[in-house]
């Protein structure tokens, strides 16, 4: 080998020594980036699992909420229509009651003596007894000797009585229907079916 050759040798080894020192330092530098880049993906990633996963659990919370509230507000409803089926049969019968009552003797007698407790509250004062269409029939019996006039009352469906003195605007409404309309609204409470 010549001198020259043996330069020639020298020089290429240099240069491929300087070039493997280069590329060691550029494969270096890239694995440095891709780490980088691999370790900032990784928690880019963490981050959007962690905000899905709570995203995802927010929304099963939110729609577990509403299926327990909207469970609720059913639940609700059908005790307050279970409650009301309740109430209407019960007073159902109570109308049934009061009908066939009305074709008794001690129907009669109590309209006399409801009547009569009216006048004796108020002796000195003159009125009018309103009764039901069906209970005309006992007017010449309720006029407390002459004190009280009789008319019939369409809005007395069930019966009793309602006296009324009109000079001192002041009715006593010892009707039925008053009764059933004030016992039915208070039921619920005394039966223990008021919901809540």
């Amino acid at each position: 080998m010549t001198d020259q050759t043996q330069k020639l040798e020298k020089f290429k080894q240099a240069v491929f020594d300087e070039a493997a020192v280069k590329a060691d330092e550029i494969i270096k530098e890239t694995e440095a980036h891709c780490a980088e880049i691999l370790a900032q993906a990784k928690a880019e990633a963490e981050v959007l699992v962690t905000e899905s996963k709570a995203k995802a659990d927010k929304e099963h919370f939110e729609a577990s909420r509403k299926a327990e509230s909207a469970g609720r507000l059913d639940s609700r409803r059908n005790v307050l229509t279970a409650r009301e089926e309740i109430i209407d049969k019960v007073f159902a019968n109570v109308r049934k009651k009061l009908a066939a009552f009305r074709d008794t003797a001690d129907y009669e007698k109590l309209l006399i003596k409801r009547v009569s407790e009216c006048a004796e509250a108020y002796p000195d004062k003159k009125g009018e007894v309103r009764v039901a269409a069906a209970d005309m029939k006992y007017a010449d019996k309720l006029t407390c000797g002459g004190r009280f006039t009789v008319c019939e009352n369409a809005n007395i469906l069930l019966g009793g009585v309602m006296v009324v003195f009109p000079e001192d605007n002041m009715a006593l409404d010892c009707t039925f229907d008053n009764e059933y309309g004030r016992q039915k609204n208070g039921f619920a409470g005394k039966a223990g079916l008021t919901v809540g």
